[in-house]
Protein backbone atom coordinates (compact mmCIF):
# COMPACT_ATOMS: atom_id res chain seq x y z
CA UNK A 1 0.00 0.00 0.00
CA UNK A 2 1.03 3.61 -0.55
CA UNK A 3 1.42 6.90 1.25
CA UNK A 4 -0.91 9.44 -0.37
CA UNK A 5 -0.99 13.22 0.04
CA UNK A 6 -4.38 14.88 -0.33
CA UNK A 7 -4.77 18.66 -0.47
CA UNK A 8 -7.78 20.97 -0.28
CA UNK A 9 -8.32 24.64 0.52
CA UNK A 10 -11.04 23.77 2.98
CA UNK A 11 -11.77 22.93 6.59
CA UNK A 12 -11.36 19.16 6.68
CA UNK A 13 -14.01 18.46 9.34
CA UNK A 14 -16.65 20.40 7.41
CA UNK A 15 -16.04 19.07 3.91
CA UNK A 16 -17.81 15.73 3.43
CA UNK A 17 -16.45 14.96 -0.06
CA UNK A 18 -12.78 15.16 0.86
CA UNK A 19 -13.40 13.25 4.08
CA UNK A 20 -15.18 10.44 2.22
CA UNK A 21 -12.32 10.16 -0.25
CA UNK A 22 -9.58 10.20 2.38
CA UNK A 23 -11.31 7.67 4.60
CA UNK A 24 -11.98 5.41 1.60
CA UNK A 25 -8.24 5.26 0.98
CA UNK A 26 -7.54 4.51 4.64
CA UNK A 27 -10.07 1.67 4.49
CA UNK A 28 -8.27 0.38 1.39
CA UNK A 29 -5.06 0.19 3.42
CA UNK A 30 -3.27 3.36 2.30
CA UNK A 31 -1.60 5.90 4.56
CA UNK A 32 -3.19 9.31 4.01
CA UNK A 33 -1.79 12.73 4.90
CA UNK A 34 -4.19 15.62 4.29
CA UNK A 35 -3.16 19.28 4.01
CA UNK A 36 -6.12 21.52 4.82
CA UNK A 37 -6.78 25.05 6.00
CA UNK A 38 -6.74 25.80 9.71
CA UNK A 39 -9.55 27.75 11.33
CA UNK A 40 -9.08 29.79 14.52
CA UNK A 41 -8.92 27.63 17.64
CA UNK A 42 -8.11 24.40 15.79
CA UNK A 43 -5.01 22.29 16.48
CA UNK A 44 -2.25 22.38 13.89
CA UNK A 45 -2.42 18.64 13.41
CA UNK A 46 -4.76 15.81 14.36
CA UNK A 47 -5.74 12.32 13.29
CA UNK A 48 -9.36 11.90 12.18
CA UNK A 49 -10.62 8.42 11.29
CA UNK A 50 -7.09 7.32 10.47
CA UNK A 51 -6.29 10.39 8.32
CA UNK A 52 -3.30 12.52 9.40
CA UNK A 53 -4.65 16.06 8.96
CA UNK A 54 -2.11 18.89 8.83
CA UNK A 55 -3.68 22.34 8.97
CA UNK A 56 -1.93 25.29 7.38
CA UNK A 57 -2.44 28.91 8.33
CA UNK A 58 -4.93 31.10 6.50
CA UNK A 59 -4.68 34.86 6.22
CA UNK A 60 -8.42 35.51 5.98
CA UNK A 61 -11.16 34.09 8.19
CA UNK A 62 -13.72 35.27 5.60
CA UNK A 63 -12.84 36.51 2.11
CA UNK A 64 -15.08 38.99 0.32
CA UNK A 65 -13.23 40.41 -2.68
CA UNK A 66 -11.53 38.37 -5.37
CA UNK A 67 -8.21 39.94 -4.35
CA UNK A 68 -8.64 38.54 -0.83
CA UNK A 69 -9.41 35.10 -2.24
CA UNK A 70 -6.40 35.28 -4.53
CA UNK A 71 -4.00 36.21 -1.72
CA UNK A 72 -5.34 33.42 0.47
CA UNK A 73 -5.22 30.92 -2.40
CA UNK A 74 -1.61 31.87 -3.17
CA UNK A 75 -0.63 31.58 0.48
CA UNK A 76 -2.07 28.09 0.65
CA UNK A 77 -0.42 27.18 -2.67
CA UNK A 78 2.99 28.23 -1.34
CA UNK A 79 2.53 26.20 1.83
CA UNK A 80 1.60 23.09 -0.15
CA UNK A 81 4.50 23.67 -2.53
CA UNK A 82 6.92 24.06 0.40
CA UNK A 83 5.68 20.84 2.00
CA UNK A 84 6.28 18.92 -1.22
CA UNK A 85 9.71 20.51 -1.74
CA UNK A 86 10.71 19.37 1.75
CA UNK A 87 9.38 15.85 1.16
CA UNK A 88 9.86 15.16 -2.57
CA UNK A 89 9.91 11.35 -2.26
CA UNK A 90 7.53 10.83 0.65
CA UNK A 91 4.30 10.34 -1.32
CA UNK A 92 3.54 7.82 -4.03
CA UNK A 93 0.47 9.77 -5.19
CA UNK A 94 -0.82 13.32 -4.76
CA UNK A 95 -4.53 14.21 -4.90
CA UNK A 96 -5.32 17.94 -5.28
CA UNK A 97 -8.88 19.24 -4.84
CA UNK A 98 -9.99 22.48 -6.45
CA UNK A 99 -10.61 25.40 -5.78
CA UNK A 100 -8.40 26.99 -7.03
CA UNK A 101 -7.50 24.95 -10.08
CA UNK A 102 -3.92 26.26 -10.10
CA UNK A 103 -3.39 24.46 -6.80
CA UNK A 104 -2.66 21.37 -8.93
CA UNK A 105 0.64 22.95 -9.98
CA UNK A 106 1.89 22.81 -6.37
CA UNK A 107 2.56 19.15 -7.17
CA UNK A 108 5.02 20.00 -9.96
CA UNK A 109 7.97 18.25 -8.29
CA UNK A 110 6.19 14.92 -7.61
CA UNK A 111 4.86 15.08 -11.18
CA UNK A 112 8.40 15.55 -12.53
CA UNK A 113 9.53 12.60 -10.42
CA UNK A 114 6.91 10.39 -12.05
CA UNK A 115 4.38 10.39 -9.24
CA UNK A 116 0.72 10.39 -10.38
CA UNK A 117 -1.31 13.52 -9.61
CA UNK A 118 -5.12 13.57 -9.41
CA UNK A 119 -6.90 16.90 -10.01
CA UNK A 120 -10.36 16.77 -8.39
CA UNK A 121 -12.76 19.36 -9.85
CA UNK A 122 -15.58 19.97 -7.38
CA UNK A 123 -16.72 23.29 -8.84
CA UNK A 124 -16.22 25.18 -12.09
CA UNK A 125 -14.38 28.38 -11.19
CA UNK A 126 -15.36 30.42 -14.27
CA UNK A 127 -19.07 29.94 -13.60
CA UNK A 128 -18.65 30.68 -9.91
CA UNK A 129 -16.69 33.86 -10.59
CA UNK A 130 -19.46 35.07 -12.91
CA UNK A 131 -22.11 34.41 -10.25
CA UNK A 132 -20.24 35.75 -7.26
CA UNK A 133 -18.85 38.90 -8.84
CA UNK A 134 -21.60 39.53 -11.41
CA UNK A 135 -19.20 39.58 -14.35
CA UNK A 136 -19.85 38.70 -17.96
CA UNK A 137 -18.52 35.71 -19.86
CA UNK A 138 -15.94 37.87 -21.60
CA UNK A 139 -14.39 39.31 -18.45
CA UNK A 140 -10.59 38.92 -18.57
CA UNK A 141 -10.64 37.04 -15.26
CA UNK A 142 -13.13 34.51 -16.61
CA UNK A 143 -10.81 33.87 -19.56
CA UNK A 144 -7.89 33.46 -17.15
CA UNK A 145 -9.88 31.00 -15.03
CA UNK A 146 -10.76 28.98 -18.13
CA UNK A 147 -7.10 28.86 -19.04
CA UNK A 148 -5.92 27.67 -15.61
CA UNK A 149 -8.73 25.08 -15.56
CA UNK A 150 -7.58 23.62 -18.87
CA UNK A 151 -3.88 23.71 -17.95
CA UNK A 152 -4.50 22.09 -14.57
CA UNK A 153 -6.52 19.31 -16.18
CA UNK A 154 -3.79 18.67 -18.74
CA UNK A 155 -1.04 18.80 -16.10
CA UNK A 156 -2.65 16.15 -13.89
CA UNK A 157 -2.31 12.46 -14.53
CA UNK A 158 -6.07 11.98 -14.07
CA UNK A 159 -9.05 14.25 -13.43
CA UNK A 160 -11.99 13.58 -11.12
CA UNK A 161 -15.26 15.47 -11.17
CA UNK A 162 -18.66 15.15 -9.55
CA UNK A 163 -21.17 14.64 -12.37
CA UNK A 164 -21.42 13.68 -16.03
CA UNK A 165 -22.44 17.19 -17.07
CA UNK A 166 -19.24 18.58 -15.56
CA UNK A 167 -17.29 15.89 -17.40
CA UNK A 168 -18.90 17.03 -20.66
CA UNK A 169 -18.03 20.66 -19.93
CA UNK A 170 -14.42 19.91 -18.99
CA UNK A 171 -13.97 17.74 -22.09
CA UNK A 172 -15.42 20.53 -24.22
CA UNK A 173 -12.86 22.94 -22.75
CA UNK A 174 -9.88 20.91 -23.84
CA UNK A 175 -9.28 18.18 -21.23
CA UNK A 176 -9.11 14.70 -22.75
CA UNK A 177 -12.39 12.93 -22.01
CA UNK A 178 -10.75 9.56 -21.43
CA UNK A 179 -8.79 11.02 -18.51
CA UNK A 180 -11.86 12.37 -16.70
CA UNK A 181 -13.51 10.11 -14.09
CA UNK A 182 -16.85 10.85 -12.41
CA UNK A 183 -17.08 10.36 -8.64
CA UNK A 184 -20.49 11.58 -7.51
CA UNK A 185 -21.03 13.50 -4.29
CA UNK A 186 -23.00 10.75 -2.60
CA UNK A 187 -23.68 10.85 1.16
CA UNK A 188 -21.62 8.67 3.44
CA UNK A 189 -24.10 5.95 4.37
CA UNK A 190 -22.15 5.25 7.55
CA UNK A 191 -23.28 8.70 8.76
CA UNK A 192 -26.60 9.25 6.99
CA UNK A 193 -28.90 6.30 7.58
CA UNK A 194 -32.61 5.91 6.75
CA UNK A 195 -34.75 7.02 9.66
CA UNK A 196 -37.79 5.06 10.86
CA UNK A 197 -41.05 5.88 9.13
CA UNK A 198 -42.36 9.08 10.75
CA UNK A 199 -45.37 8.70 12.98
CA UNK A 200 -48.40 10.98 12.83
CA UNK A 201 -47.64 14.20 14.65
CA UNK A 202 -49.59 15.24 17.70
CA UNK A 203 -51.68 18.38 17.58
CA UNK A 204 -49.47 21.38 18.24
CA UNK A 205 -46.24 19.65 17.17
CA UNK A 206 -43.71 21.70 15.24
CA UNK A 207 -43.64 21.49 11.44
CA UNK A 208 -39.92 21.59 10.68
CA UNK A 209 -38.21 22.79 7.49
CA UNK A 210 -34.45 22.24 7.35
CA UNK A 211 -31.52 23.48 5.33
CA UNK A 212 -27.88 22.66 6.06
CA UNK A 213 -24.78 23.83 4.28
CA UNK A 214 -23.04 27.03 3.35
CA UNK A 215 -24.99 30.28 3.39
CA UNK A 216 -24.49 32.11 0.10
CA UNK A 217 -26.76 34.18 -2.08
CA UNK A 218 -26.83 31.70 -4.95
CA UNK A 219 -28.21 29.05 -2.58
CA UNK A 220 -31.35 31.12 -1.93
CA UNK A 221 -31.73 31.20 1.87
CA UNK A 222 -33.32 34.64 1.67
CA UNK A 223 -36.03 33.08 -0.52
CA UNK A 224 -36.61 30.41 2.12
CA UNK A 225 -36.90 33.00 4.90
CA UNK A 226 -39.34 35.07 2.83
CA UNK A 227 -41.42 31.92 2.23
CA UNK A 228 -41.46 31.23 5.98
CA UNK A 229 -42.80 34.76 6.45
CA UNK A 230 -45.62 34.00 3.97
CA UNK A 231 -46.49 30.77 5.81
CA UNK A 232 -46.34 31.80 9.44
CA UNK A 233 -50.03 32.58 9.63
CA UNK A 234 -51.00 29.42 7.74
CA UNK A 235 -48.86 26.61 9.20
CA UNK A 236 -49.08 26.46 13.01
CA UNK A 237 -45.79 25.96 14.88
CA UNK A 238 -43.72 26.36 11.74
CA UNK A 239 -39.95 26.18 12.19
CA UNK A 240 -37.24 26.86 9.61
CA UNK A 241 -33.92 25.47 10.87
CA UNK A 242 -30.84 26.79 9.07
CA UNK A 243 -27.66 24.88 9.87
CA UNK A 244 -24.34 26.23 8.64
CA UNK A 245 -22.44 29.45 8.04
CA UNK A 246 -21.12 31.58 5.22
CA UNK A 247 -20.83 35.06 3.85
CA UNK A 248 -24.62 35.65 3.89
CA UNK A 249 -25.16 34.69 7.53
CA UNK A 250 -25.25 38.19 9.02
CA UNK A 251 -27.53 39.49 6.27
CA UNK A 252 -29.90 36.54 6.67
CA UNK A 253 -30.11 36.99 10.44
CA UNK A 254 -30.83 40.70 9.93
CA UNK A 255 -33.56 39.79 7.43
CA UNK A 256 -35.11 37.34 9.91
CA UNK A 257 -35.08 39.93 12.68
CA UNK A 258 -36.53 42.64 10.45
CA UNK A 259 -39.42 40.32 9.57
CA UNK A 260 -39.96 39.40 13.21
CA UNK A 261 -39.33 35.69 12.61
CA UNK A 262 -37.09 35.04 15.62
CA UNK A 263 -39.50 32.40 16.92
CA UNK A 264 -39.72 30.65 13.54
CA UNK A 265 -36.28 30.85 11.90
CA UNK A 266 -33.26 29.57 13.83
CA UNK A 267 -29.57 29.48 12.93
CA UNK A 268 -26.83 27.20 14.15
CA UNK A 269 -23.84 28.85 15.81
CA UNK A 270 -21.81 28.20 12.68
CA UNK A 271 -20.63 25.31 10.57
CA UNK A 272 -21.44 21.90 12.01
CA UNK A 273 -19.24 18.81 11.46
CA UNK A 274 -20.89 16.41 9.06
CA UNK A 275 -21.26 13.65 11.64
CA UNK A 276 -23.54 15.90 13.73
CA UNK A 277 -25.93 16.73 10.89
CA UNK A 278 -28.17 13.62 11.14
CA UNK A 279 -29.15 14.40 14.72
CA UNK A 280 -30.11 17.94 13.69
CA UNK A 281 -32.36 16.91 10.79
CA UNK A 282 -33.90 13.67 12.06
CA UNK A 283 -37.21 15.36 13.01
CA UNK A 284 -37.50 17.36 9.77
CA UNK A 285 -40.75 17.28 7.83
CA UNK A 286 -39.28 18.85 4.67
CA UNK A 287 -35.77 19.46 3.36
CA UNK A 288 -35.36 22.71 1.42
CA UNK A 289 -33.12 23.25 -1.62
CA UNK A 290 -34.01 26.90 -2.37
CA UNK A 291 -31.17 27.70 -4.77
CA UNK A 292 -31.29 30.26 -7.53
CA UNK A 293 -30.84 29.11 -11.12
CA UNK A 294 -27.60 30.15 -12.81
CA UNK A 295 -24.89 28.63 -14.94
CA UNK A 296 -23.24 27.21 -11.84
CA UNK A 297 -26.26 26.04 -9.87
CA UNK A 298 -27.93 24.47 -12.92
CA UNK A 299 -25.14 21.86 -13.07
CA UNK A 300 -25.16 21.14 -9.32
CA UNK A 301 -26.49 17.98 -7.77
CA UNK A 302 -26.63 19.30 -4.19
CA UNK A 303 -25.20 16.90 -1.64
CA UNK A 304 -27.73 18.05 0.94
CA UNK A 305 -30.55 16.93 -1.38
CA UNK A 306 -29.01 13.46 -1.55
CA UNK A 307 -28.53 13.38 2.22
CA UNK A 308 -32.20 14.23 2.80
CA UNK A 309 -33.21 11.53 0.32
CA UNK A 310 -31.03 8.93 2.03
CA UNK A 311 -32.40 9.80 5.47
CA UNK A 312 -35.98 9.77 4.15
CA UNK A 313 -36.92 13.47 4.28
CA UNK A 314 -39.19 14.70 1.45
CA UNK A 315 -37.65 17.60 -0.44
CA UNK A 316 -38.72 20.82 -2.12
CA UNK A 317 -36.37 21.90 -4.91
CA UNK A 318 -36.27 23.88 -8.14
CA UNK A 319 -36.12 21.94 -11.40
CA UNK A 320 -32.52 22.51 -12.45
CA UNK A 321 -30.94 20.77 -15.40
CA UNK A 322 -29.02 18.29 -13.26
CA UNK A 323 -31.59 17.70 -10.52
CA UNK A 324 -34.25 16.90 -13.12
CA UNK A 325 -31.96 14.26 -14.66
CA UNK A 326 -32.15 12.24 -11.46
CA UNK A 327 -35.47 13.26 -9.89
CA UNK A 328 -39.00 13.75 -11.18
CA UNK A 329 -42.17 15.04 -9.54
CA UNK A 330 -42.98 11.65 -8.05
CA UNK A 331 -39.74 11.89 -6.03
CA UNK A 332 -39.52 15.57 -5.03
CA UNK A 333 -41.81 18.59 -4.90
CA UNK A 334 -40.69 21.14 -7.48
CA UNK A 335 -41.13 24.90 -7.23
CA UNK A 336 -40.32 27.80 -9.53
CA UNK A 337 -36.81 28.99 -8.65
CA UNK A 338 -36.53 32.42 -6.99
CA UNK A 339 -40.31 32.59 -6.60
CA UNK A 340 -41.25 33.05 -2.94
CA UNK A 341 -44.92 32.31 -3.51
CA UNK A 342 -44.10 29.15 -5.44
CA UNK A 343 -41.81 27.89 -2.66
CA UNK A 344 -44.38 28.74 0.00
CA UNK A 345 -47.07 26.99 -2.06
CA UNK A 346 -44.97 23.82 -2.41
CA UNK A 347 -44.37 23.69 1.35
CA UNK A 348 -48.05 24.29 2.03
CA UNK A 349 -49.10 21.48 -0.31
CA UNK A 350 -46.85 19.02 1.48
CA UNK A 351 -47.95 20.26 4.90
CA UNK A 352 -51.57 19.59 3.95
CA UNK A 353 -50.83 16.15 2.46
CA UNK A 354 -48.84 13.81 4.77
CA UNK A 355 -49.44 10.93 2.34
CA UNK A 356 -47.75 12.90 -0.43
CA UNK A 357 -44.75 13.49 1.85
CA UNK A 358 -44.46 9.77 2.56
CA UNK A 359 -44.80 8.88 -1.12
CA UNK A 360 -42.09 11.35 -2.17
CA UNK A 361 -39.76 10.03 0.47
CA UNK A 362 -40.37 6.39 -0.48
CA UNK A 363 -39.98 7.00 -4.22
CA UNK A 364 -36.81 9.07 -3.85
CA UNK A 365 -35.26 6.42 -1.62
CA UNK A 366 -36.22 3.53 -3.90
CA UNK A 367 -35.24 5.18 -7.17
CA UNK A 368 -32.15 7.13 -6.17
CA UNK A 369 -30.79 6.35 -2.71
CA UNK A 370 -31.04 2.59 -3.23
CA UNK A 371 -29.44 2.87 -6.67
CA UNK A 372 -26.50 5.07 -5.67
CA UNK A 373 -24.64 4.04 -2.53
CA UNK A 374 -21.30 5.46 -1.46
CA UNK A 375 -20.18 2.10 -0.08
CA UNK A 376 -20.07 0.77 -3.67
CA UNK A 377 -19.53 4.00 -5.61
CA UNK A 378 -16.28 4.78 -3.75
CA UNK A 379 -14.70 1.86 -5.62
CA UNK A 380 -14.45 4.17 -8.63
CA UNK A 381 -11.99 6.22 -6.61
CA UNK A 382 -10.08 3.46 -4.85
CA UNK A 383 -9.73 1.54 -8.14
CA UNK A 384 -8.45 4.68 -9.88
CA UNK A 385 -5.83 5.18 -7.16
CA UNK A 386 -4.81 1.51 -7.32
CA UNK A 387 -4.48 1.70 -11.10
CA UNK A 388 -2.39 4.88 -11.00
CA UNK A 389 -0.09 3.41 -8.37
CA UNK A 390 0.40 0.30 -10.49
CA UNK A 391 0.89 2.26 -13.72
CA UNK A 392 0.57 6.07 -13.82
CA UNK A 393 -0.09 5.86 -17.57
CA UNK A 394 -3.31 3.85 -17.12
CA UNK A 395 -5.70 6.74 -16.63
CA UNK A 396 -8.50 6.04 -19.10
CA UNK A 397 -11.95 6.35 -17.64
CA UNK A 398 -14.44 3.55 -18.35
CA UNK A 399 -16.83 4.18 -21.24
CA UNK A 400 -19.29 6.86 -20.18
CA UNK A 401 -23.00 6.14 -20.01
CA UNK A 402 -25.33 9.10 -20.00
CA UNK A 403 -26.70 9.27 -16.47
CA UNK A 404 -30.20 10.20 -17.51
CA UNK A 405 -30.43 7.20 -19.86
CA UNK A 406 -28.92 4.76 -17.41
CA UNK A 407 -31.03 5.90 -14.49
CA UNK A 408 -34.27 6.07 -16.42
CA UNK A 409 -33.60 2.57 -17.69
CA UNK A 410 -33.27 1.26 -14.15
CA UNK A 411 -36.40 3.06 -13.04
CA UNK A 412 -38.52 1.82 -15.90
CA UNK A 413 -37.57 -1.77 -15.12
CA UNK A 414 -38.35 -1.29 -11.45
CA UNK A 415 -34.86 -2.48 -10.51
CA UNK A 416 -32.06 -0.70 -8.73
CA UNK A 417 -28.34 -1.19 -8.71
CA UNK A 418 -25.42 0.40 -6.93
CA UNK A 419 -23.61 2.93 -8.49
CA UNK A 420 -21.38 22.32 0.72
CA UNK A 421 -17.50 23.44 1.72
CA UNK A 422 -15.70 25.68 -0.53
CA UNK A 423 -15.32 29.30 0.60
CA UNK A 424 -15.68 30.90 -2.83
CA UNK A 425 -18.43 28.89 -4.56
CA UNK A 426 -20.83 28.14 -1.78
Amino acid sequence: MARVLMVAYTNYRRDPRVRREAEALVEAGHEVVFLARRQPGEPKRETIAGVDVIKTIGLQSKCVSFAEYLVDYLTFFLQVNLHLLRHPFRYQLVHINNMPDFLAFAAWLPRMLGRPVIHDVHDLMPELFIEKFASGNRHWMVRALLLQERWAGRFATAVLTVEERLKDILAGRGIARERIHVLMNLPDDRIFAPRPAPQAKADGARFVLVYHGTLARRLGLDIAIAAADRLRGTIPNLQLRIIGAGEERDRLIAMRDELGLEDIVSFSDGFVPVERIPSLIEDADIGLIPLRISGGTDIMLPTKLLEYVLVGIPCVTPKTGTISRYFDDSMVEFFDAENVDSLAGAVLRLYADPDRRRQLSAQATQRFADAYRWREHKNIYTNLVAGLLADPRSVSAPPSTRCSDAVSGRWSSGRSSSSDERPMPK
